[in-house]
Parts: C-alpha cells; sequence; structure tokens
C-alpha cells in the first residue's frame, strides 16, 4: 500500500497541467526494464529518467488505474501488477496467472469506480477474457469472471463503458466485435451481443464514448475507424456503415499497413475534445500514419477528421497512441520498430481542420510497447 507521503506526492502532481513536468511509464516488448520517463512541456523535452527492472519477462501491455496507484503488466502466462512508489519508480506487488493453456496475456484495461476490477484478454483462439479482482491497495488478487466467447474468437482488445456496467471486446481473429454486461460488484459477465464485422476487416481496438451514445472500432486489416451507435440502456452496438481512413485517399499498397490504436483525450467534463487513432506499417523502412477528429461534446459523434500525416519513423509494429491527463491538444506515441516515445501536439482550427507534429523524442534501449501517463 502506498505511504501517505507517495499518496499526497501523487496527488500534488495529478493537479499539475500545461506548464509543468509530467511523467509516464513505458512498457517494452522484450525484456525486463520498464522506463520512467519525464516530458516538460515548456521545454518539449522528453528524458529516461529510470529503467525500473521488472519481475516481467516483457511488458507488451501497461495499464494504470483509476486512482493512479498501480500499473498492470500483460506478461506471458501471467498478468503482472505494480505499485507506484513515486511518479519514477515501481514496486512488485503480485501476479495472477492465466487459465488454462492460455499464455499470451496481451491487453489490459481497468474500471473507473471500487472494486476497480482489471480485465484482461489473452490474444489467442480459444481463450477467454478475464476479470481480475484487486485488494485495497490495488494489487491483482484473483480472477473472478470469464468474458466467454466462441472458439473461433481472439480478442485483442478491450473497452468498458463509462458506468462500467458493460465490457465490450474487438475479435480480430473471429472478425466481430462482442458486448458483455457486468456485475460491479461480483465482477461476474454475462454476453448480451455478437456483432460480425464488414467481412474481412478484424477489428483490434475500440473505445466507447463517456456519454455512451457511440462507440469506435479500429478495423485493423483496412486501416479505417469504424463507427457504432451504442443503446445507453442495453449496451448494444449497432454498425452505423460508417468509416474513417487511417490511410490517404488512393492509396495503392494498403495492405502494408495495418491499423493499431484508437483513444479520445482525456478530459474530467466526460466530453473529450479529440480522439485519436494511428496506423503501423508492416515495412520498417516505411512511416506509419497517426490521425485526430474532433468529437461533438453532447453526443460523442466525430465532426471532423483534422488531420492524417506520416509518423516520423518507421511505423514499427506498434503505433500506440496515449493520450495526455494535462492537456487535450498532447498524446504520446511509440514506436517498437525504432526504439523511440515521442510527444505529439495537435493545434485545431476550430472543429474542421487541424495539424499535428511531434514535440518531443526519445530513444530507448528496446521496443517500447504502450505509455500510462502517471500526471
Amino acid at each position: 500500500m502506498l505511504s501517505l507521503t507517495a499518496t499526497i506526492l501523487l496527488g500534488t502532481l495529478a493537479g499539475q497541467a500545461v506548464g509543468s513536468v509530467h511523467h509516464m511509464f513505458s512498457g517494452a516488448f522484450s525484456g525486463s526494464t520498464i522506463y520512467a520517463i519525464e516530458f516538460d512541456d515548456e521545454s518539449n523535452s522528453l528524458t529516461l529518467v529510470n529503467n525500473i527492472t521488472s519481475n516481467s519477462s516483457s511488458s507488451k501491455w501497461i495499464a494504470i488505474d483509476e486512482r493512479k496507484q498501480n500499473i498492470y503488466v500483460g506478461d506471458g502466462a501471467l498478468y503482472d501488477s505494480y505499485a507506484i512508489t513515486n511518479s519514477t519508480s515501481l514496486e512488485y506487488s503480485s501476479s495472477v496467472a492465466l487459465l488454462g493453456s492460455c499464455s499470451n496475456a496481451n491487453y489490459l484495461i481497468t474500471s473507473t469506480a471500487s472494486p476497480y476490477f482489471v480485465f484482461g484478454a489473452p490474444y489467442s483462439t480459444g481463450c477467454a477474457g478475464n476479470v481480475i479482482s484487486v485488494d485495497s491497495s490495488g494489487a491483482l488478487v484473483s480472477i473472478v469472471g470469464n468474458i466467454t466467447y466462441q472458439s473461433g474468437a481472439g480478442v485483442h482488445g478491450l473497452a468498458l463503458s463509462s458506468d462500467n456496467k458493460f465490457v465490450y471486446s474487438a475479435d480480430d481473429m473471429g472478425n466481430a466485435v462482442w458486448v458483455h454486461s457486468v456485475d460491479t460488484t461480483a465482477g461476474e459477465v454475462a454476453e448480451v451481443q455478437y456483432l460480425a464485422a464488414p467481412t474481412g476487416v478484424d477489428p483490434r481496438h475500440m473505445v466507447v464514448h463517456p456519454k455512451g451514445l457511440f462507440a469506435y472500432v479500429v478495423f485493423e486489416a483496412s486501416s479505417e475507424i469504424g463507427v457504432y451507435y451504442r443503446d445507453n440502456n442495453t449496451g448494444e452496438l449497432t454498425y452505423t456503415n460508417t468509416t474513417y481512413p487511417l490511410l490517404p485517399t488512393g492509396f495503392t499498397n494498403s495492405s502494408s499497413y495495418w491499423a493499431d490504436e484508437v483513444m479520445f483525450s482525456v478530459t474530467s467534463t466526460g466530453s473529450p475534445k479529440y480522439m485519436y487513432a494511428a496506423t503501423r506499417s508492416r515495412n520498417t523502412t516505411i512511416p506509419g500514419y497517426v490521425s485526430a477528429f474532433s468529437i461533438d461534446a453532447d453526443t460523442g459523434a466525430i465532426i471532423s477528421q483534422l488531420f492524417l500525416t506520416e509518423t516520423t519513423n518507421s511505423g514499427g509494429s506498434a503505433n500506440s497512441v496515449t493520450s495526455a491527463p494535462f492537456a487535450e491538444e498532447y498524446f504520446a506515441i511509440t514506436d517498437s520498430a525504432s526504439n523511440h516515445v515521442e510527444v505529439w501536439k495537435i493545434t485545431a482550427n476550430g472543429t474542421t481542420t487541424g495539424t499535428g507534429e511531434a514535440v518531443a523524442h526519445l530513444d530507448l534501449a528496446t521496443g517500447p510497447s504502450d505509455v500510462v501517463w502517471v500526471d
């Protein structure tokens, strides 16, 4: 459990805004290092401040809890948890083993209210998603619920409704989206909906708008964002047959790319202004693409695609975007093939056009998976 000093420190840091030094942790696809990184938004500089030796053989995905007291790591056949002892240090807490023969802990999300369940997705056919309980400090305890799918499913990404009552699964291998209800006290789940995706698009990751009326799904194979209506009462989705491109119009070599990530900007109002998305290249000699969208505050609908621009380097096997908690115009992006993390900033011209550019760059020893912001 965090000391009173550490808790006060994190509370103070969480209140900082632009004009400050901000902190993040980055996972890595190989090796036992988790990186602690600082970003100074006045000098636009990234600094590696700590190489943390973890108990994990890799950290192909990391997530941070709502209270900013723990991070959770996908580590092969394990989910690992680490207490955030301060903004640049971690301490190993516990591990929970995947069930049966599943051995590819791939994606993690966290609930936003007590009892702060953690949801994990092993990426392999025949593997259920997991609902994991935590103790009072936020350390992982045990799997208390299973998110079940068809035998041919292979879920790569998860999303939660803002009330934590529904969990959504992007089924990459099964080309579908799933909806399950969640008992927010016990963590038990029940299937609500199986929804086949358009032929050959391969849903990878997804987000649900805080207002609950829209969900957005990354179509990995077609490098698009798919738009879904959402029923706020039943949690069910309806595909709108509307997509937004994550590659420039007229691309003839679209098979050289595969879309990666989508995320809303972070806001305390429940009405994010922006949504970010990224596409990787399959060839490390050509860049990927990153895009931003303006979002209607009342409905969560996309107003416009502000920009679609190349990433700065290889495109890598991961271009994971993570929105900054201190200002909606900033987000971090990883490039696992070129071993770097960058911070980008967007400049929006109203709600219809804008630009985005990298304002800070940090080379790392190994390929970063994704980052989580502490403050």
